[in-house]
């Protein structure tokens, strides 16, 4: 077993139960949310059954492709495309944080940087934090095969 099966099957791990939080609190369900544990995360906000919807499936993509094992070229091409969906998820909501700082009105277009500093702090989703982790996956770009681990 290699060190970045082990490595993108916790990812994937983490990102599935993330994506179920997200899922259940999005229809509803009365799920406690991260925020109270780990005051760093927060699973709320707009779209949570989507943004939920999409991590359960890249943390499926990840651990589907770590059980067949990342030794094959196309297993990689599919970790690659994962974690480009966790970034797309990540990105949205960065750039939703940053839009949410302009006050609004007709007459104000633009945000002041204490204002974007502040809506850039913590609590941060779930994509948020795993995307970083998923960057990772860009050494399968570069790699001509897979027995460089």
């Amino acid at each position: 077993m290699r060190r970045d099966d082990v490595y993108f099957g916790a990812l994937g791990l983490a990102v599935a139960l993330s994506g179920v939080v997200a899922v259940l609190r999005g229809v509803g369900v009365s799920v406690t949310d991260p925020n109270a544990i780990v005051p760093l995360v927060t699973v709320a906000g707009t779209f949570l059954v989507w943004r939920g919807i999409i991590l359960l499936l890249v943390g499926w993509l990840f651990l589907s492709n770590v059980t067949d094992g990342l030794d094959d070229r196309e297993n990689q091409a599919t970790v690659v495309m994962a974690s480009l969906m966790l970034w797309i998820v990540a990105g949205a909501d960065l750039l939703s944080r940053v839009l949410g700082a302009i006050p609004g009105g007709s007459d104000v277009w633009l945000a002041g940087p204490v204002e974007v500093v502040a809506a850039l702090g913590p609590p941060y989703g779930p994509a948020l934090l795993f995307a970083p982790l998923a960057l990772v996956a860009l050494r399968y770009r570069h790699s001509s095969d897979g027995d460089d681990q």
